[in-house]
């Protein structure tokens, strides 16, 4: 009877062994951030067209108080026009943290960061915490 017990347990542990491996998790896929280009930026201008907060849009197009177009250019200046009366104002930009973000200075002097979340040939998406502490994102479309 212990001559079957030996190649029974070693069968046993041998079989454990295998499916403990085979059923492993996969990992998980890592975070890929967006990443931009001062060149994909200052190419024209963006108009804002839709505002999210925690994930629901609040305004989008004609709707958004205040609506405005931004436009970079390759020196680190930018311009942000008021679409309802054309105002302007100047500030600077540059982007951080390996092209992930974007910062801006106002015409005020005022400085603020933004999480890049998309940028294509035809869209800029960022997002960042706003006043009331809600997660923000604001989507800009490429204008001629």
């Amino acid at each position: 009877m212990t001559m079957f017990r030996l190649p029974l347990l070693t069968l046993a542990l041998a079989l454990s062994g295998l499916s403990l491996t085979s059923c492993s998790k996969s990992d998980p896929q890592p975070h890929t951030a967006i990443t931009a280009s001062s060149q994909q930026l200052a190419t024209g201008s963006w108009r804002l067209d839709q505002i999210k907060e925690a994930g629901q849009v609040t305004s989008a197009g004609a709707a958004i108080k205040d609506q405005y177009s931004l436009t970079f250019r390759p020196d680190g200046t930018y311009t942000q026009k008021l679409l309802a009366d054309n105002t302007t104002y100047n500030g600077t930009w540059m982007l951080m943290s390996n092209n992930t973000v974007l910062h801006l200075t106002d015409h005020k002097g005022d400085s603020n960061q933004y999480t890049l979340a998309s940028l294509t040939a035809t869209e800029l998406r960022y997002t960042f915490t706003n006043k009331t502490g809600q997660a923000e994102e604001r989507t800009f479309s490429a204008q001629p």
